[in-house]
């Protein structure tokens, strides 16, 4: 079974007890998943939640090799405008991943909630971050609630 996750860009400061809780939360989330059978994840590769929840799931992938992980990435210049140490995040992240999915050679209007469309299609759950509406993930968290997708929201 496959989990996709969506959340913000902006995360809570590292050092902080909010970016704690971020972490524990992602923990919990991803033990229920795993317990509710899900062994594939699915990120978009976007900096902040992305990259935490791409990372979470290669340490669970150290544990339990039975976990895999896929990158749905919107475009292959994604990365472009991220800082030198979210870019080096980013490469570690798809260097690591069992599977990487360029869904466009370009970017393209539309082309990230193509993604997140695509990822939601292929999962039966999703685990959202979800603070701000409107936005890209708040979206992407409505697109599973109605399609029926087991949402975990943290």
């Amino acid at each position: 079974m496959t989990c996709c996750f969506t959340g913000h860009r902006d995360l809570p400061a590292f050092d902080t007890p909010d970016y704690a809780a971020l972490l524990s939360a992602l923990e919990a989330s991803v033990n229920d998943a795993i317990r509710e059978g899900c062994r594939h994840f699915l990120v978009g590769g976007a900096k902040g939640f992305d990259l935490l929840a791409g990372e979470w799931i290669l340490a669970v992938k150290k544990v339990d090799p039975s976990v895999t992980l896929s990158v749905y990435v919107p475009y292959r210049g994604q990365a472009h405008a991220y800082s030198p140490a979210d870019r080096q995040r980013y490469q570690a992240l798809l260097d690591a991943a069992d599977e990487v999915l360029y869904l466009s050679e370009t970017y393209r209007p539309g082309c990230m909630r193509s993604r997140n469309a695509r990822m939601v299609n292929d999962s039966r759950f999703c685990i959202a971050y979800v603070r701000k509406s409107p936005s890209g993930s708040a979206q992407t968290m409505q697109m599973a609630e109605a399609k029926g997708l087991t949402v975990l929201r943290i």
